[in-house]
């Protein structure tokens, strides 16, 4: 056996010196990369949960409201005069249903002397097959919107002046939609926090339009049992 030469044990010994350095220099950049994937999530997540509040303080300054967020990454509520009524957008959380449903609602008042109740809801995919068979005391002539939509209401017979077709072609835009209209209110709800500008506008002029509807309808006189009747209708939900 050759004993080994002192250039040749100085070589191996860098190299088995320079091999742990190289492990670290590894090491640390793998680290330094999970860094900032780590900190690019915690940003664009920042980034989603606060768009919420930015959609809806560019909807306070478009119709001269007063935004109040709840946090950074959450809104409040949205006070605002449109078209001569009260709005009123806000985040809420229901117990309507078996269980919590958080939501965004937006509301204004009506006149409502007709005393005209109505709630609809867009069916999820489940329902709609399951209903699909059903038949409704509400004829619309528009029998896709009858199976995509559940709709109650104590005056069938005025639903059409309501949920006039360009209503029902709005509607239909959205996976996830509620109406109600009360004696004294209407509103729109959907689930979540609503982030898209153009949706909250949308809605909104929707509900506005319609309010403007009921307000035209022929008064109708009810007695106050009939007006709790109607109430319950919808006082859980559609």
């Amino acid at each position: 056996m050759n004993p080994e030469t002192p250039s040749q044990s100085g070589t191996a010994s860098t190299q088995n010196a320079a091999a742990p350095a190289q492990q670290t220099v590894h090491s640390g950049t793998l680290w330094f990369v999970a860094l900032l994937i780590a900190l690019a999530a915690v940003g664009a997540w920042f980034a989603y949960r606060s768009k919420t509040n930015r959609a809806w303080r560019a909807f306070a300054a478009r119709i001269d409201g007063e935004f109040r967020p709840r946090s950074l990454l959450s809104p409040d509520v949205l006070t605002a005069t449109v078209r001569g009524r009260g709005y009123m957008l806000e985040t809420a959380t229901s117990s309507e249903d078996d269980a919590p449903y958080y939501h965004t609602k937006a509301s204004i008042p009506i006149k409502n002397t007709a005393g005209f109740v109505m709630g609809l809801r867009r069916k999820s995919m489940l329902e709609e097959a399951q209903s699909r068979r059903e038949t409704s005391e509400i004829d619309l002539g528009d029998a896709e919107f009858t199976r995509r939509f559940f709709v109650v209401t104590n005056d069938p017979e005025a639903v059409g002046v309501v949920l006039t077709p360009e209503v029902r072609r709005e509607l239909n835009r959205y996976h996830d939609v509620e109406i109600y209209v009360r004696l004294g209110t209407m509103e729109w709800r959907r689930s979540g926090e609503v982030n898209a500008l153009s949706c909250i506008e949308r809605l909104t002029d929707l509900i506005l339009d319609m309010g403007e509807r009921i307000d035209t309808m022929p008064a109708r006189p009810r007695t106050l049992s009939e007006r709790l009747a109607d109430e319950a209708l919808i006082q859980k939900g559609v």
